[in-house]
């Protein structure tokens, strides 16, 4: 009995060592490809994001050709509802006015007058094999946050931005095992792009404010 117990004992403890294993790995490969874009960023002008699909264990990175202005205020999941609301009227609104353009001719669906929209910035997949779209193995994203979130964000999907004159923003990713015995925490600092990892879970500084150069703002 004694036997058997150190036997599936070592099993376990093996299973639990090749878990860390396949976390660590994870943490390593996200940090990789977090500096990546950072670099990029900053190299050619464009602004890049990481997209962290929560739901699907799985990340990829995005770039856009358009400018891109930061919404003012935390995000909350009320504000995120109403966003995802608004694009979806923008995009029946858009498909209405394509309807009211068929039958006319060129000249007359060129000109006919609408009123003035801002343009919104699109982000369009990444080409550059370097950050090919991730599918985490033996790990989950349990979470991710940056200053614009009110909290945590742990459904959905979640974004990372890099900006083109060399910042990103502050982040915390926490990755998980899929029993959630496990943390690791990746901590991204906004004017250099280094990413920490630490083998735990670090809480996100929610009461805490920072201005655009990632500097805390003591009230």
């Amino acid at each position: 009995m004694v036997l058997i117990a150190l036997v599936v004992g070592s099993a376990v403890g093996g299973l639990r060592s090749l878990a860390k294993s396949d976390l660590r790995s994870s943490a390593s490969k996200m940090a990789g490809a977090v500096r990546y874009l950072f670099d990029r960023a900053s190299t050619t002008g464009k602004v890049h994001r990481l997209v962290l699909d929560i739901d699907k264990g799985r990340y990829w990175a995005e770039v856009s050709d358009d400018r891109f202005i930061m919404a003012g205020g935390r995000e909350t999941e009320e504000s995120r509802r109403k966003e995802a609301d608004k694009l979806a009227n923008e995009a029946e609104e858009a498909q209405k006015r394509a309807d009211e353009k068929t039958g006319l001719d060129a000249m007359q669906a060129r000109y006919k007058p609408e009123p003035f929209r801002p343009k919104r910035a699109r982000f369009g997949a990444f080409k550059e094999m370097a950050v090919k779209p991730v599918d985490l193995k033996g790990a989950i994203i349990a979470d991710v946050y940056t200053p614009r979130l009110a909290d945590p964000l742990d459904v959905g999907q979640g974004y990372i931005y890099f900006f083109p004159l060399g910042m990103t923003e502050a982040a915390i990713v926490h990755l998980t095992d899929k029993k959630r015995e496990a943390f690791y925490s990746l901590v991204v600092h906004p004017l250099t792009g280094r990413v920490q990892i630490k083998n735990s879970y670090i809480e996100p500084p929610l009461q805490k404010q920072f201005d655009d150069e990632g500097k805390e703002i003591v009230q």
